[in-house]
């Protein structure tokens, strides 16, 4: 009898510790099952946040060089003194007129650039045509002396002057032919980009900035101490860099010293340069170490305790009843912060039947739609629905695809009970029995109206003139297209007159550039008292305009419009107590008859102006 019972207490004793080891061992694999995923999710999450942070600043540093060198472009592409420079080549004018007709225009354009240091304007011989100084001329401490013809070469490029960086823009200046005739290369303060790289900066003061350029070894180093931009080449330790860096973003961890850095680098599209920031990784290896031994520590202390009680007082339905308790604790913790999160989300938020009958829906939902909430509950959700822009056949499309799929997201228009629609960011997630049924749908969507609005407001600023609200060059290459496409359905013609204003430069040189951004914007109304409704007028830089017109049934028309818009801009106007009088010279080119394509039909209407202005001014004429 004792033996049994000693053999029994035994096998007691041996249960209790396979027990608590089965329990330790089991508590610290799960701890380290879920020490290593978070260890390397924390530090790809920790890479990705920070590769996002460096392509947003390198975005912004990109579209501030890009506006330098857009800035560049629209120098050498200013009409009046690049003609002056295709007459140089051509032999009409020497170098001391071409000096005399370029200074003036070019320096008074310059007047205009707050960032602009100096620039200069060389032929493709390499003389110097025009060297000016910008209005921040001021942040030279030296004066310029520059090997203007070394920057040739270079769209964007950077210049040392007594230690101090300033970046340069280059763009070549073409003929009619495409042909390079001369460049212009300006210069640049770094203050933007300083502004840019501070204001940006979510690293902390321990953060490096350099602009590197990985084709000429060296690169642009932003000093937070000095607040200055220092030019540096890559030492001996650090050539292995440019290899790495590569055409995509990329994020290299550097541990040849005492504390780890993480280099994010983001190239620069079209070019050789790259930002790239550089700060000290943050370890979180060492915390969660510290963690996992306090949840061992805890574990043991836990196993013993339990052991213990266990042994003395043998109650295992205790214990089970005790973790129901603390299983059933977390599950209610668990529903209370899905309930917060549902009540307290900023989107909307409504659980709707198969039948799209609203079960519930959140605070959001009901401030959206200003309704009561208890008049809400077992409406269906398609009340709301604007069903003119959501047909019956987009939502038996949207049906289908949530049946062979977990999600749908997309645009949904809904109306509010006042009347007024709005476009919303939809997604919509079924939750399945077992059997895969849909027995409920969760529908979470935002108001978008105002990013809607905003992306059309950028895509109409991006096709109009800004001086004179008319469509840009870009918006009547568009509208040329178009009106070609639907010319071959109807296969009538279509006709494109090219005119420039003449005498339009004394008017400017007389009465300053705001009597002739004035008279520019006149423009645009005297014209369409000559046209159709359907007609348009473009402007496509200083003073040449264009007008569209379809469906054209001979050519008489044509020749009667283009005579009325003449007579009609040889009218005297008014601007403020002056009394100006102009005329155009004009060029028309027909569809199918002329050109194949937009450009060419351009191209070949400005060719017809100018034999137009060659015959006397204030006239028309059609393209050969």
């Amino acid at each position: 009898m004792g033996q049994t019972a000693t053999d029994i207490s035994g096998k007691y004793r041996t249960l209790i510790r396979r027990v608590v080891w089965g329990i330790l061992l089991t508590g610290i694999v799960a701890s380290l099952a879920t020490l290593l995923p978070l260890s390397f999710y924390i530090s790809q999450s920790q890479e990705r946040t920070g590769l996002a942070y460096a392509s947003a600043q390198a975005m912004s540093v990109q579209k501030q060089l890009q506006h330098y060198q857009s800035i560049a472009k629209q120098f050498a592409s200013r009409t009046q003194i690049r003609k002056a420079l295709i007459a140089y080549s051509a032999g009409e004018l020497d170098i001391a007129q071409l000096v005399q007709e370029t200074r003036d225009r070019i320096t008074d354009a310059a007047a205009f650039i707050p960032n602009l240091v100096a620039g200069v304007r060389v032929t493709n011989s390499g003389e110097i045509v025009a060297q000016y100084d910008g209005p921040a001329s001021s942040l030279l401490d030296a004066k310029l002396n520059l090997d203007w013809q070394q920057l040739r070469p270079y769209g964007m490029h950077y210049v040392t002057v007594d230690d101090d960086l300033f970046i340069s823009a280059a763009a070549p200046i073409v003929d009619e032919d495409k042909r390079t005739i001369g460049i212009d290369i300006l210069l640049f303060g770094p203050t933007e980009i300083l502004d840019i790289v501070r204001e940006l900066n979510t690293f902390g003061q321990s953060t490096n900035f350099r602009l590197v350029n990985s084709r000429e070894r060296l690169y642009i180093e932003f000093d937070q101490v000095s607040n200055q931009l220092k030019q540096r080449e890559f030492g001996s330790n650090e050539s292995f860099y440019i290899a790495a860096y590569g055409n995509v973003p990329f994020v290299y961890r550097d541990t040849s010293k005492e504390a780890p850095r993480l280099h994010y680098f983001i190239p620069f599209s079209d070019s050789a340069w790259g930002l790239v920031v550089i700060h000290a990784e943050t370890s979180v290896f060492g915390a969660l170490v510290t963690e996992f031994a306090s949840v061992a520590l805890v574990i043991l202390i836990a196993v013993t305790i339990g052991a213990w009680w266990l042994h003395k007082y043998s109650q295992p339905i205790i214990r089970a009843q005790l973790a129901q308790h603390r299983q059933l604790r977390e599950s209610n913790r668990k529903l209370k912060l899905a309930n917060t999160v549902f009540e307290k989300a900023q989107e909307a938020i409504v659980i709707t039947d198969n039948s799209l009958i609203i079960l519930r829906a959140n605070k959001a939902f009901v401030q959206l739609f200003n309704i009561e909430v208890d008049k809400i509950k077992n409406t269906c959700l398609l009340a709301f629905i604007d069903d003119g822009r959501m047909t019956n056949e987009i939502q038996r499309q949207v049906r289908r695809h949530i049946q062979k799929n977990d999600s749908w997201q997309g645009e949904v228009w809904y109306k509010k009970p006042g009347g007024q629609s709005f476009p919303a960011l939809q997604t919509i997630t079924p939750v399945r029995n077992n059997d895969g049924r849909a027995l409920q749908l969760i529908h979470i969507f935002n108001d978008i109206s105002a990013e809607k609005h905003a992306q059309e407001r950028l895509q109409q600023l991006a096709l109009t003139d800004t001086l004179t609200h008319l469509p840009n060059r870009f918006a009547v290459l568009q509208h040329l297209d178009d009106a070609i496409k639907r010319t071959n359905l109807s296969k009538q013609s279509c006709a494109l007159l090219f005119f420039d204003l003449d005498f339009f430069k004394p008017v400017n040189d007389t009465h300053g550039h705001d009597v002739g951004d004035a008279l520019l914007q006149a423009i645009g109304p005297r014209v369409r008292e000559c046209l159709r409704s359907s007609d348009i007028v473009g402007r496509l830089g200083g003073d040449e305009f264009v007008i569209l017109i379809e469906n054209i049934q001979q050519r008489s028309d044509i020749e009667k419009i283009a005579g009325e818009v003449i007579v009609a801009l040889q009218k005297p106007f008014r601007i403020g107590t002056l009394t100006l009088q102009i005329g155009a010279s004009m060029g028309v080119a027909l569809y199918p008859d002329h050109a194949d394509t937009p450009k060419q039909l351009l191209k070949i209407a400005d060719a017809a102006m100018y034999k137009a202005k060659e015959g006397g001014r204030n006239q028309f004429c059609f393209a050969e």
